[in-house]
C-alpha cells in the first residue's frame, strides 16, 4: 500500500512537472537563469562599487585641485598687489628724484578725498614732495579751500570755515610729508575743487598753488 501511495505520488509529480513544461516552465532551467541573475547582480554590483570609489577618488582629486588653484590664485593676487604697491612707491619717488615735467621745488604729489561714515564729513589726505634738489630742510605752511556752489551760488569755502577747531597744517621736511585733515561741508553745498596753496617760510624756495577735481573715494 506504502509502494503503490508512493508510484501515484512520483506518477502526480511527473505529470505536473510535465504540464510545467509544456506551458513553458522547467524547474531547472529556472534555476539555471536565476543562477545566471544572481551572477549578473553581483557583477553590477561590484561594477557599482568600482565606480563609487573612482567617483571619491575623482571627487578627492578635484578638491585637492581646487584648493592649489585656489592657493595658486591667492598667491598671484598677493604678488600682483606687491608690484602694484612697488610701482606705486617707484613713482613716488621717481617724483621726488626725476619728475616728468622737470620742475624742482615744492609739489603736491596726491591728494585724496576719502568719505567717512559722518554725513558731509571726508578726510582730505595730500602729500607734499620737494623734486630734484633736497639740500636742505624746507617749513612752512598748508593752506587748502573748497570751491563749489552754496545753494546755487558761486561760493569758496576757506580751512578756517571747514575746520574751525583744527591747527594750521605745518611742514618741515627735507624730502616728503603727508597730511590728513577732516572737514565737513556745510547743507546746500556742492563741491567742485579743491585748491592747495604750499606757502614756505624757508628763504629762496617757491610757493605753490595746485587746483584738483573733487573725486571722493570710501573710506
Amino acid at each position: 500500500m506504502a509502494l503503490a501511495l508512493l508510484m501515484l505520488a512520483l506518477g502526480g509529480w511527473g505529470l505536473y512537472e510535465a504540464g510545467r513544461i509544456q506551458g513553458g516552465y522547467n524547474l531547472f532551467s529556472a534555476k539555471a537563469r536565476f543562477n545566471e541573475l544572481e551572477k549578473q547582480v553581483r557583477a553590477l554590483e561590484a561594477e557599482n562599487g568600482r565606480l563609487r570609489s573612482e567617483v571619491a577618488l575623482l571627487e578627492t582629486s578635484r578638491q585637492v585641485d581646487r584648493k592649489a588653484y585656489e592657493e595658486v590664485d591667492a598667491s598671484l593676487a598677493d604678488l600682483q598687489s606687491q608690484i602694484q604697491s612697488q610701482r606705486e612707491e617707484l613713482v613716488f619717488y621717481r617724483g621726488i628724484v626725476s619728475p616728468e615735467d622737470g620742475r624742482s621745488g615744492l609739489q603736491v604729489q596726491d591728494l585724496e578725498i576719502i568719505a567717512t561714515e559722518r554725513e558731509r564729513a571726508y578726510r582730505l589726505s595730500l602729500v607734499l614732495i620737494r623734486a630734484i634738489k633736497h639740500d636742505r630742510r624746507v617749513n612752512g605752511v598748508v593752506n587748502f579751500a573748497v570751491e563749489g556752489d552754496l545753494d546755487g551760488a558761486a561760493r569758496i569755502l576757506t580751512m578756517t570755515e571747514l575746520a574751525p577747531a583744527e591747527e594750521p597744517l605745518e611742514f618741515n621736511f627735507r624730502y616728503f610729508q603727508d597730511f590728513e585733515r577732516e572737514i565737513v561741508l556745510p547743507q546746500g553745498f556742492a563741491p567742485r575743487r579743491v585748491q592747495i596753496e604750499v606757502m614756505p617760510r624757508t628763504k629762496g624756495v617757491a610757493a605753490v598753488s595746485q587746483t584738483f577735481d573733487w573725486v571722493t573715494t570710501n573710506s
